[in-house]
């Protein structure tokens, strides 16, 4: 085995130290609060499909999930759009238990 240059250990801590100097969105995160989420990134001005919320306003429920890329949702629970949301609800009651992601038209 061919021993090391002594520099060779110098010239990779340099490397390394440029690269974690210059790495893209290396801010550091301890002290920081969260931003408040605007009303924009909640899912839209009086958006009714709050998780718990009733499914009271109009709701188009999914017959056909495979068109919007799900598989059978879980016994009990069914898949809706609701004000452009694609939401799972619960379909004894029609709470909405989770929100998917937007769904801007009707696939079924």
């Amino acid at each position: 085995m061919t021993p090391l240059h002594p520099l060779s250990a110098a010239a990779v801590g340099t490397v390394l130290g440029l690269a974690a100097l210059t790495a893209p969105n290396t801010t550091p995160t301890r002290g920081l609060e969260a931003p408040a989420c605007s009303v924009a990134c909640t899912g839209g001005v009086n958006d009714p499909s709050v998780i718990g919320a009733s499914a009271d306003t109009e709701f188009h429920l999914v017959t056909a999930p495979g068109r919007y890329g799900l598989a059978q949702p879980p016994e009990g629970d069914a898949y809706a759009i609701i004000a452009g949301q694609l939401v799972r609800i619960d379909r004894d009651d029609g709470r909405v238990l989770s929100v998917l992601r937007p769904a801007p038209e009707v696939l079924d």
